[in-house]
């Protein structure tokens, strides 16, 4: 299978909403209220992903992966966003093509436009810890699990934490064995 890479336009919102929406209720089910991922998350990840689309902050860049099918993950980053760095806001691959290496494909793409721009910043993002295969990938990539903070998104059901994952230079996001 060959997938290819390219930077999100406003075209693809829907596919990018969509697959947002299934990755959470596959990835967050039991950290996500119900009520939420079996409700208005189709209609507001839509929203949220058509208003990126439409007017972009310069700092804001979406990378889609695509096989011969359609779109089968994307991620997008805010480049020196704070302190911290460059934060990465989404990495999502669909449910049907873990571990075939686009995970790590867009997370390069993210760290070569990163280091284009903000070359001299680090790279940080939030993952809630039942998310345990995702923090196993970033782990993977030698991303330092800063801790956690409490959620502040209310479908977040009771004792789910987020976990702060941070890479403190660019150079320091390199896979591991």
């Amino acid at each position: 299978m060959s997938i290819t890479y390219r930077s999100a336009t406003l075209k693809d919102a829907p596919a990018v909403a969509a697959l947002h929406a299934r990755s959470w209720r596959e990835n967050y089910r039991g950290a996500y209220r119900d009520v939420y991922l079996d409700g208005p998350i189709d209609e507001e990840r839509r929203a949220v992903w058509t208003e990126r689309f439409a007017e972009p902050p310069p700092n804001q860049f979406v990378v889609v992966a695509e096989d011969e099918n359609g779109l089968v993950g994307f991620a997008c980053v805010y480049g020196g966003r704070d302190a911290e760095g460059s934060f990465l806001d989404n990495l999502h691959v669909d449910p049907d093509h873990h571990r075939e290496g686009i995970g790590s494909g867009l997370l390069a793409e993210v760290v070569e436009w990163c280091r284009e721009r903000y070359g001299d910043q680090g790279l940080h993002l939030k993952v809630l810890s039942p998310n345990t295969g995702a923090r196993r990938f970033y782990d993977r990539f030698g991303g330092e699990d800063r801790g956690s903070t409490p959620p502040d998104m209310p479908w977040v059901v009771e004792d789910v934490e987020v976990r702060q994952i941070v890479w403190p230079t660019l150079d320091a996001v390199t896979r591991r064995p």
